[in-house]
């Protein structure tokens, strides 16, 4: 029974150490590595992973921290933080009265 699909391993070999060849040479020329725009969910490692693609910056963002890659050298420009809160939508401040006397008052109190 043969597999339509199956691939025949000399030539994947040789698929491989043309990658390899390529992007050895890629790496001693400077040129930086290619991205694209995709989603990927890791179920064994609990991790949701998210790449962006824009005019500057190459934007990775794992389970909410984004680090931005700079679009030409391909070097870490800066990280950030993922927050789907939009100003609309932000927590109030919750004011707390503070009890009578003042803390300090309370901790001497305490110390006595």
């Amino acid at each position: 029974m043969s597999n339509s699909k199956a691939k025949n391993p000399v030539s994947s070999w040789i698929r491989l150490r043309i990658r390899l060849a390529l992007g050895m040479l890629f790496n001693l020329a400077g040129i930086p590595g290619l991205l694209r725009d995709c989603n990927y969910q890791a179920g064994v490692a609990d991790a949701t992973i998210k790449v962006r693609v824009r005019d500057m910056f190459t934007i990775v963002t794992v389970n909410g921290f984004e680090i931005y890659f700079h679009r030409l050298t391909g070097s870490i420009d800066g990280v950030g933080v993922m927050s789907d809160c939009k100003p609309d939508q932000a927590p109030e401040s919750v004011l707390f009265h503070e009890p009578s006397g003042s803390m300090h008052q309370t901790l001497q109190k305490r110390n006595e």
